[in-house]
Parts: structure tokens; sequence; C-alpha cells
């Protein structure tokens, strides 16, 4: 007999949020300790205001997986990572010439799991 996965929508989408929080807390905590490093890249490809942008990356991706892992805003800022990951995937698609293998698969993959969390939410299990 197949079991009725809808009974697991709160394991699951708990098991999204732990992914998705530790890869982008992985992610920006060398960003948060140097808010800037991005910088030189982002003016190198041409984006406005580098430096401020730089910080926004930053605090999305740290913070963004804070909120993310602990159900906390997790819609906002699930929402912000996946825009975070459609520029990351734009930018390595169109001006790095990238290809699908060793190119921007993951930015998808996680740009997906982040527009799922977006529109599910965070489901019944969360910290506060």
């Amino acid at each position: 007999m197949f079991l009725d996965l809808y009974d697991y929508q709160n394991l699951i989408l708990l098991i999204a949020r732990i992914v998705l929080g530790i890869t982008f807390i992985k992610h920006g905590w060398p960003k948060i300790r140097h808010p800037l490093g991005l910088k030189p890249w982002l003016a190198e490809m041409k984006f406005p205001a580098p430096a401020a942008l730089s910080v926004i990356v930053a605090v999305v991706e740290f913070f963004g997986g804070l909120a993310v892992l602990t159900g906390v805003y997790l819609q906002e800022a699930a929402l912000l990572i996946a825009i975070n990951m459609l520029v990351a995937t734009f930018v390595k698609k169109f001006h790095m010439k990238k290809n699908w293998v060793d190119g921007f698969e993951l930015d998808l993959a996680l740009l997906a799991l982040a527009l799922a969390l977006a529109l599910y939410g965070a489901g019944d299990w969360v910290l506060l």
C-alpha cells in the first residue's frame, strides 16, 4: 500500500528548511565576516553600487539562511534567497558563459528549493 505522503508535509518542509538554511549560512558566513569581499567582482561584472550590493548579498545569504532554518520570516527570506539565486544563475549563464554541467545547476536547484519554501511556508515545525 502506498503511503499518504501528505502526512509527511511538515517533515519534508523541515528537511528542505534545514538543507537550504545550512547551505546559505555556510556560504553567507564568509561574506558577513568580509561584507565588501564581493565588491571587486561585482564592479568587474558592471553591477551598479557594488559595495552596497556586496553587503546586501552577505546579509541575505547569512541572515536569510538563519531565517529559513528557524522558520521565522521564512517566506520573506526564501523569496530574497530565490532572487539572489536568480541573479547568480543569470550571471553564470550569460556573463561567465557557463554550461549546465559545472555551471549553474546548483544555483537553479537552490532557486527552486527557495521558491518552494517561499510558496509553501515553514510548516508547523518552527522554533518560535
